[in-house]
C-alpha cells in the first residue's frame, strides 16, 4: 500500500475533532496519570533490548535497580494470566527463561498491566477489566504479527494501549455518563459510534490523544486511534493496525461478546490470513483464561463463520448495510468487475438533527439513500455515511460531481432546509476493497477541507 496515503489516512482521525471537545479531553489528560512507558528504567530496558551488543547481565542490572518494576515483572510473569509452567524467583531467572527480546514485551506488559489495574478513571462499568483485555489483545496482536511476517513492535504496544482512552473519557465527560453508555453499548464499533454521537469523540481518539501526550510514537498513536476502523469503522491503513484490529476482534469473539465482523473481515483480508490461521492465533488466548474460558466449539474460525450470517439490510433506509455492501462489492471485484467506489457524507447532518429534529433527519437519510441508489449499489455504512459502488458496465459511470448536484436538487423545493453532500471517489481496477475505501476516504476528507458540497477523486491504483 502507498505509504504516503497510509500516513495521510492515519492522521485523518484528528481532522474532524471539534477544538472545544479536544481541549476538554486535553484538560482531562492533564489531570490524569501519564502512561508509564517513558519511565526512565523502562526506557533503558527498551534501549538495551534493541541493542544486539547488550548482555543479559546489563539488562538484569538495570531491572534490579528498580525494585518496584522488578516486583511487578515477577508478579506478572508468575501470574496465572501469563500461565508459564516454571515460576521465576528472581528477575535474572525471568530474563533467562524468556530471553532478552521477550523481556522487552514482558516489561511493557507488566508496567501497563499494573497501571491499568490500579488507574482511576476508567469507569465503574469497566473497572477491573481493562488490564486483562489490554494484555490479551497485545498478546494476540504480537502473535498475528509473527504469523503474518509483520513487524511486531507497533502491534504489541498498540494492543496494550488500544483502550487507554477509557481512562480519560469518564474524567472528561463524567463517570455516570460513561457507565450508562457502556450499559447501552457494551463495546466495539457501536460503542465508539455512540461516544462520537454523544460526546463528539470516541475512546479510540481520546486514547490517541493520551498516548501522544505521553510521548508514544506516532505509529502507535495512529494504531490506537484506528483500532475500531476510524470514523466509518472500515479503515485498515496498515498491516500493523490490522494486527491490532484482528486481535481485538478475536479476543471479543473468543469470550462470546458481539464483535465487528466487517472490520474483522477487512483485517483478515489485509493480512492475507487463511481461516485456519485464526485457530492458530486462538492458542495465544489460552494463557488469559486461568479460570476456564468459554470453549469455542469447532474452533475460532467456525465461530467467526457462524457469526457472519447476519442480516444485510439497513432498517431505516432499506439499503444494504455495511456488511452486505462490502460483501457485494468484494465479490464483484474478485470476479474482475471494475468501477468506482464512492464514500458520501451528508454535510453538517448534526445541525439538521438539532434544528429540525430526528424525524426530519431520518427523512433526509432516506432521501439521500434513494438518490444514491439510482446511480449504483448503495449502502449505509453508519450514521449519515453512505457508500456507493458504480460498476463500469455499459459506458462511463455518472460523475461524482453530478451526484452531489443530484442530491442538492432533491431538496431544492424545501425553503427551510438545504441538504448537501461531500463525496470522495476512487476508480478500482484491482480486488483490494480495503485499499480502495481508504483512497476514497482520503478524497472525502479533501472534499470537506475544500468547503464541503463537492466531490474529490483519489488517484487510482491498479492491481
Amino acid at each position: 500500500m502507498d505509504r504516503v496515503l497510509s500516513a495521510e489516512l492515519a492522521g485523518a482521525w484528528r481532522f474532524e475533532l471539534d477544538p472545544e471537545v479536544e481541549q476538554r479531553v486535553a484538560d482531562a489528560i492533564e489531570r490524569a496519570e501519564r502512561l508509564p512507558l517513558l519511565d526512565r528504567t523502562v526506557r533503558r530496558v527498551l534501549e538495551l533490548t534493541e541493542d544486539d551488543d547488550s548482555t543479559i547481565g546489563e539488562l538484569v542490572s538495570v531491572l534490579e535497580s528498580d525494585p518496584t518494576l522488578t516486583a511487578n515483572i515477577l508478579r506478572y510473569a508468575n501470574s496465572a494470566f501469563v500461565g508459564r509452567p516454571v515460576r521465576a524467583k528472581t528477575i535474572r531467572q525471568a530474563v533467562t527463561m524468556v530471553g532478552r527480546r521477550a523481556t522487552r514485551q514482558l516489561c511493557l506488559e507488566a508496567v501497563t498491566f499494573r497501571f491499568f489495574e490500579s488507574a482511576p478513571g476508567n469507569g465503574r462499568a469497566s473497572l477491573g477489566q481493562l488490564h486483562i483485555h489490554s494484555a490479551t489483545v497485545a498478546g494476540v496482536a504480537a502473535a498475528a504479527a509473527r504469523v503474518t511476517g509483520t513487524p511486531g513492535e507497533v502491534p504489541h504496544l498498540a494492543g496494550l494501549l488500544h483502550d487507554c482512552g477509557k481512562l480519560v473519557m469518564p474524567m472528561a465527560f463524567g463517570a455516570d455518563e460513561l457507565d450508562q453508555l457502556a450499559t447501552d453499548f457494551p463495546g466495539g464499533s457501536d460503542r465508539a459510534a455512540a461516544e462520537r454521537e454523544r460526546f463528539g469523540i470516541d475512546h479510540a481518539q481520546a486514547g490517541a490523544l493520551l498516548a501522544a501526550a505521553s510521548g508514544v510514537d506516532d505509529e502507535v498513536v495512529a494504531s490506537i486511534a484506528m483500532h475500531h476502523g476510524g470514523r466509518r469503522g472500515i479503515a485498515v491503513p496498515s498491516r500493523e493496525i490490522a494486527c491490532v484490529q484482528l486481535a481485538n476482534g478475536l479476543v471479543t469473539t473468543f469470550f462470546g461478546a458481539e464483535t465487528d465482523h466487517t472490520l474483522l473481515d477487512l483485517a483478515i483480508d489485509r493480512l492475507e490470513l487463511a481461516p485456519e490461521a485464526l485457530d492458530q492465533l486462538a492458542e495465544s488466548l489460552t494463557p488469559a483464561t486461568p479460570g476456564g474460558a468459554p470453549a469455542v466449539e469447532g474452533g475460532l474460525s467456525s465461530r467467526v463463520a457462524e457469526l457472519e450470517r447476519l442480516a444485510g439490510t439497513d432498517e431505516l433506509t432499506g439499503l444494504a448495510n455495511r456488511r452486505r455492501w462490502m460483501a457485494t462489492v468484494r465479490g464483484a471485484l474478485r470476479q474482475g468487475v471494475t468501477g468506482e467506489v464512492l464514500l458520501c457524507d451528508i454535510d453538517l447532518f448534526k445541525q439538521i438533527n438539532d434544528s429540525q429534529g430526528h424525524a426530519t433527519g431520518d427523512l433526509v437519510l432516506c432521501e439521500v439513500g434513494r438518490v444514491l441508489a439510482r446511480h449504483g449499489i448503495a449502502g449505509r455504512i453508519g450514521g449519515d455515511e453512505f457508500a456507493l459502488w458504480i460498476p463500469r458496465e455499459g459506458g462511463a459511470p455518472v460523475a461524482p460531481e453530478a451526484i452531489v448536484a443530484d442530491v442538492e436538487r432533491a431538496f431544492a423545493g424545501d425553503p427551510l432546509m438545504s441538504v448537501t453532500v461531500s463525496i470522495g471517489a476512487i476508480e478500482v481496477d484491482g480486488d483490494d476493497l480495503a485499499e480502495a475505501i481508504e483512497g476514497a476516504d482520503v478524497a472525502l476528507y479533501a472534499a470537506k477541507a475544500a468547503g464541503r458540497r463537492c466531490a474529490r477523486r483519489a488517484q487510482a491504483r491498479a492491481a
